[in-house]
This record gives structure tokens, C-alpha cells and sequence, in this order.
């Protein structure tokens, strides 16, 4: 046995003293020079407390001073960093090193004491864990909402239903859309918009058009299959999946984003009679929507995308018997106000708000009676931010949902709003008639289930989460997520969470909520040993029964956190992969995860690399991990540290640091 590992170390060194190299030297030009490096050199110049990207680092990174920073700064960064991982790799950690160092331990007694597993189910969770669990995802499951409810707000055929009929409610031409060119014109010739029946026919768009628009849209990256590289790569760490995971970065599509060329649009009703009698509305929205994204507009931004046109819809029903562009005869066979949620909830509509009042408003106008203060403008916006729209779409340069008063073209990102928060929202709103407040309410009730009840990834990548905040503290994303009975995925990356804000989050959430969470990435944050003991806990109390991949990297948990993430380990959770990069776990860290390892999922991995865990730490988890899945290349890299030159650990915690700086900023995705 000793012969056998011995001689597969030497293999392995054979092959390290390859593949390093010739990967550092690949990966030089495109990760560590325009990457790596810039992270660094934050982080050396940062505090543990500071937060976000100084203005003054932004603008010596301007293409101006692009060459020199590069040159003097950059790619000394990136050779030291690069010089210091081979240099660790080869001649201090490679697998020879550390075959030889294990083999001493055990010859002194110094090897991991191996408990018996516990029995594993398929799902790879400790016997009656399991049980429990899955009976408590039994029940969600007999009380979930409706499956496709929550598509209707997700696939593209739910809205060409509502525009060419669905053979029930639903009838040709209920719904008809403007282009955008063409009101924009309107806007830009001053003029007023006229009644529905008043317009010419080629202000209309058919949906026989939007489909011609719709297949314009150009190619860019597949992030679906990026994101699938990565969490290949988290899985099984190895040369293969390494190589998958550069190779999806050249992977394309078309309409990446899979949005549709309509555009919703909300605003405030300046008089009960009519909606903008004068057109200043009309001329303020369209000199906002002109002005975004520097100067080229949204329609510029949608053309870059490959829309030549996009749809208005404009909502909105008259007390007139002569509706202007409200869908009144679609709304009044669906029930009243049943089918306006689909156009601000749906995934793949922009919702643009005009939160913003004119200068000049008629006479007697009731000031008081702004954008957040009505009830119809609150149902329209909070339904756009229930999480059905992707936060941060891969090709499309402007945001789904955009208010024009914001020069940047975003509307400022709020967690989704719950059916008992709209209760307190809309009690504190004006109706113009006081029965729409009830139905109002039904409607959003409805919405909310249905989108938050099957919404299977929400991604809420650089938001902070801000105790106290009236829209994005962490107990309201708890509230939210109690409804998310379909959540596959969550990713909380860069949000400033810190101990007291984990510790928030985790109260928030009910015994066994989240019961179809698979992937939960709460990294990149400032919380330490008690923000983990907290997330701990909820998986004590049956929250996440069936998580796989649990992902706190570059978080500095230090080893009380690893010793805490360790009794999950024997929960269970996760049962595939438990990531902890560059989270300052040391030797006692590491071996109390090793320790945890064998009791864990039968397909569960630790992947622990860029921390301080010394030959010790790194030797017994590596003898875990081998243990469980046999020898592996990948198991190296999964314990890779960089730490033991007198530099090392500054350059990998100045890297943590600079991550979340960025990240925190929301500059950048991974």
C-alpha cells in the first residue's frame, strides 16, 4: 500500500511539474494580468472595514492610464502571485511532499482518527436526517402553488397568448402594443397621445412583428453553460474541469437573455379624466428614455442588442366608455384587473417607471399624490421586482427594470415584496376609486405566490443587505424566501452581510423552508464564525433538506467557522460540495473538516484551496478525501494553499480583500 501511494505521487508530481506550468503561463495573459492582479493591488491598498471601489482607483483605471498600470502594476502582481503558486506547488506541496509528510504522520500517530460513516441514503444524508427531511418536502410539495402559474410569468408563450388569443378570455386584438419608435416621435413632435381607437395602424406592432424583432436579437455568451462549468468545477475539481470551465467562457447564443422586445410602462395618472391631457408626461418619458445609457437612449442599447423596435404597453383602465391605450376590453373579460400582472412580472418584459412628475401639472393637482403614494403604481412596480427578471442579464445593456428618474438607468434594486408587506404597502396608498384596493391586492397576492412560489434561481449578486433598511435588509429577503418552495439556486455574493446580518437572515427563515434549495452561494461576504454558526443552525431546524453545493469562499470564517461548517458536514449538508476558498482556515480548521469529511454525503467534496492550513491541515484533509472518493488529480487542487513563502498569506488575504471590494460594487460577475 505504501509502494502503491508513493508511486502514485511520484506520477502525480511527474504531471504537476507539466501541467502547472504550462496552465500558469496560459492563464497568465487572461486571468492573472486582467484579473488576479487588480484584486490584489485593491486589497493591499484596503481595510478589512472599507466596501466598494474608490473613485479615485477608477479613474487611474481609465484606458488613459490603462498602459501603465498594466505594465508597472499589473503584471508585477500577476508574476509575483503566479512565481509564488509554482514555486509552492513544485517544490513545497507537490504530491510526492505531501504522500511522504502523510506516511509520517501515520507512522507517528498522528493520522485522523476515521469513524465509521453513517449509513447514507441515495440523497447521501445521514439516515433519519433524510427522512425527515423529505417528509417535510412531501408537505410543501401537496401545498405548492400551481406549476404553471409561475411558467406564465417565465415562458414567451403566455404572452403571445395574450396577444393573439388563447381561444377562452383571451381575444385577438384585446391587447395592442406601441412601437416605441413611433412614440417617441409623437413625444418629439409634441403632441398629445390620443385615445386607443383614435391611432393610426402604424403605431401599432402585431406580434407577428415582435416574433421578426424577436429573432434579431444577437449572440453572446451562454452563461447557463458557464454557470454549469462552474459548478462542475466546484464538484470535481480536476485538469478536465478546468479546461470545461475556459472553454464555456467561448460558448454563444442567441438572445442569451431571452428577452422579449416589449417594454412595460408605469406611471401616474395626472387627472381621473385623463391620463395626460397636456402630453407632458408623454415628453418627460421620452427625453428620460433618450437620455440613458450615454446618450444612446434605450432604444440605442436595444438595437445593440438586436431589437430594431421595441412594444409599449400602457396600462391603465379609463372611467370613460372611450379607453385610451389601457387593455380595458382583455381586462374586463379576465375579471377586472386579472391579466395587467403579466406584463410587469413577466421575466422577459422591461418595466420602465415613470416615477417622476412633470414640472407643469393641472390645475388642483394633489401634490401629495406622487408615484410611491398610489396604489396601481405600487401593485406594477413591486410586481416587476417579485425576481422573475434576471438581475444582471449577460448581453442586454440596460436594466429590466428602469426608472427614468435615476440617470444611470436602473431603478433602485429592492427584494421582492410579500403578500402581507403589499397589505401594509397599499393600506398606506390612494386609490382613486376605493374598491380597487382589495382587488388589488387579490391580484398581487395571486402574482407573488405564484412567481416567488416557482421561481427556481434568485440572484441577488452585490445588493447590500443592510439591517434596518426599508427595502433590502436581510429579514425581508428571509420573508421573501420563505415563499420560494421551487428555489434551486440563491446567490448571495457581495452583499456586505456581516455576523449580526447572517444571524438576522437566518432568524428570518421558517423550520423547513426552501425545501428544493440545491446551490446556495452566500460568499464573498464579511461575516466570521458566528455569522456561520447561524447558517448552521437553520439546517439543524430542516431549512435546505436537500442542498448539494454550499458555497462561503473568500469570506473570513477563520477555523471556528470551518469547525462549525464540520458539524454540518455529518448533517449531511451539503451533500456534494462544501467550498471554503480563501476563507483564512487554518490547520485546526481543515482537520476538523477532514475529521467531519467521512461521516458526509457519499458524493460529498471539500474544496478548501488558498487558505493557511499548513502541510498538517492540507495532508489530513487530502487523506480525507482519498479516503472517500480514492486517489484523484483533483484532490490536490482542492487542497492547493499558498502560504508557505513569508509572503504568501498576505498576497492570498490582500486577494480576499480586493474580491470583496469589487464584488461588493457589483462590478463584476463570476
Amino acid at each position: 500500500m505504501t509502494a502503491a501511494i508513493l508511486l502514485r505521487s511520484c506520477v502525480e508530481t511527474l504531471l504537476a511539474f507539466v501541467f502547472w506550468p504550462a496552465v500558469t503561463l496560459i492563464m497568465l495573459p487572461f486571468l492573472y494580468v486582467p484579473v488576479i492582479a487588480p484584486f490584489i493591488a485593491l486589497g493591499v491598498c484596503s481595510s478589512d472595514t472599507a466596501f466598494g471601489v474608490p473613485p479615485a482607483l477608477l479613474a487611474w483605471r481609465s484606458l488613459s492610464f490603462l498602459i501603465p498600470m498594466v505594465l508597472f502594476i499589473d503584471l508585477p502582481v500577476a508574476v509575483l502571485f503566479a512565481a509564488t503558486l509554482l514555486i509552492e506547488l513544485l517544490f513545497l506541496r507537490n504530491p510526492l511532499i505531501l504522500a511522504v509528510y502523510s506516511l509520517c504522520r501515520s507512522a507517528s500517530r498522528f493520522a485522523i482518527d476515521r469513524q465509521p460513516p453513517l449509513p447514507d441514503t441515495e440523497a447521501g444524508h445521514p439516515a433519519g436526517f433524510v427522512s425527515s427531511a423529505s417528509a417535510q418536502a412531501e408537505h410543501r410539495e401537496q401545498s405548492s402553488p400551481n406549476t404553471n402559474d409561475g411558467a406564465r410569468y417565465r415562458e414567451h408563450d403566455s404572452v403571445w397568448a395574450a396577444l393573439e388569443g388563447d381561444g377562452d378570455k383571451v381575444q385577438p386584438g384585446d391587447v395592442r402594443l406601441v412601437s416605441l419608435n413611433w412614440l417617441m416621435a409623437l413625444a418629439e413632435r409634441g403632441d398629445v397621445l390620443p385615445r386607443r381607437q383614435s391611432l393610426p395602424e402604424e403605431a401599432f406592432l402585431s406580434s407577428a412583428q415582435l416574433r421578426r424583432i424577436e429573432e434579431g436579437a444577437r449572440r453572446g455568451l451562454d452563461r447557463a453553460g458557464l454557470e454549469e462549468a462552474f459548478v462542475r468545477l466546484s464538484k470535481e475539481p480536476s485538469p478536465s474541469s478546468i479546461l470545461g470551465l475556459l472553454a464555456s467562457f467561448f460558448g454563444r447564443k442567441r438572445n442569451p437573455d431571452g428577452l422579449l422586445p416589449i417594454v412595460s410602462i408605469s406611471y401616474c395618472w395626472l387627472e381621473a379624466a385623463h391620463p395626460d391631457r397636456e402630453g407632458r408626461q408623454l415628453q418627460l418619458l421620452c427625453r428620460k428614455l433618450r437620455g440613458l445609457y450615454g446618450g444612446r437612449g434605450l432604444l440605442g442599447a436595444c438595437r445593440a442588442y438586436g431589437f430594431s423596435d421595441m412594444a409599449s404597453f400602457l396600462p391603465r383602465l379609463a372611467p370613460t366608455a372611450a379607453p385610451f391605450l389601457g387593455a380595458t376590453p382583455f381586462l374586463a373579460r379576465a375579471g377586472g384587473v386579472s391579466g395587467l400582472d403579466l406584463w410587469y412580472a413577466h421575466a422577459s418584459i422591461t418595466v420602465v417607471l415613470l416615477t417622476q412628475l412633470p414640472d407643469e401639472l393641472p390645475a388642483g393637482f394633489d401634490r401629495s399624490r406622487t408615484y410611491d403614494t398610489r396604489g396601481w403604481t405600487t401593485f406594477e412596480r413591486c410586481s416587476a421586482e417579485l425576481g422573475a427578471k434576471p438581475s444582471s442579464p449577460v448581453l442586454a445593456k440596460w436594466k429590466l427594470v428602469i426608472d427614468v428618474a435615476s440617470d444611470d438607468g436602473g431603478a433602485q434594486r429592492r427584494l421582492p415584496t410579500t403578500p402581507k408587506r403589499m397589505a401594509t404597502l397599499l393600506a398606506a396608498c390612494r386609490f382613486t376609486n376605493g374598491a380597487d384596493s382589495e382587488a388589488v391586492l387579490a391580484l398581487y397576492e395571486k402574482t407573488a405566490k405564484a412567481v416567488l412560489g416557482t421561481v427556481k434561481k434568485l440572484d441577488y449578486y452585490g445588493l447590500p443587505l443592510l439591517r434596518g433598511d426599508a427595502w433590502t435588509s436581510p429579514a425581508l429577503l428571509a420573508e421573501a424566501l420563505n415563499y420560494c418552495e421551487s428555489l434551486r439556486t440563491l446567490v448571495v455574493l457581495g452583499n456586505r452581510l456581516d455576523d449580526e446580518g447572517m444571524t438576522e437572515l437566518a432568524a428570518g427563515l421558517e423550520d423547513g423552508a426552501l425545501p428544493a434549495l440545491k446551490n446556495l452561494s452566500i460568499a464573498v461576504n464579511r461575516y466570521g464564525a458566528r455569522g456561520v454558526v447561524a447558517l448552521c443552525d437553520v439546517f439543524r431546524r430542516g431549512v435546505a433538506p436537500t442542498l448539494h453545493l454550499l458555497n462561503v469562499s473568500w469570506t473570513p470564517i477563520g477555523d471556528n467557522g470551518a469547525a462549525a461548517l464540520a458539524t454540518t458536514l455529518a448533517m449531511g449538508k451539503p451533500s456534494r460540495s462544501l467550498d471554503v476558498w480563501g476563507c483564512d482556515v487554518g490547520a485546526d480548521g481543515a482537520m476538523a473538516l477532514a475529521a467531519a469529511l467521512p461521516a458526509a454525503g457519499q458524493r460529498c467534496h471539500v474544496n478548501a484551496p488558498f487558505n493557511r492550513m499548513g502541510l498538517a491541515g492540507q495532508a489530513a484533509l487530502l487523506e480525507a478525501l482519498e479516503a472517500k472518493h480514492g486517489p484523484q488529480l483533483g484532490h490536490g487542487f482542492a487542497v492547493l494553499q499558498v502560504t508557505l513563502l513569508p509572503w504568501s498569506t498576505p498576497l492570498v488575504r490582500a486577494l480576499g480583500r480586493g474580491f470583496r471590494r469589487v464584488f461588493e460594487s457589483g462590478r463584476m460577475r463570476v
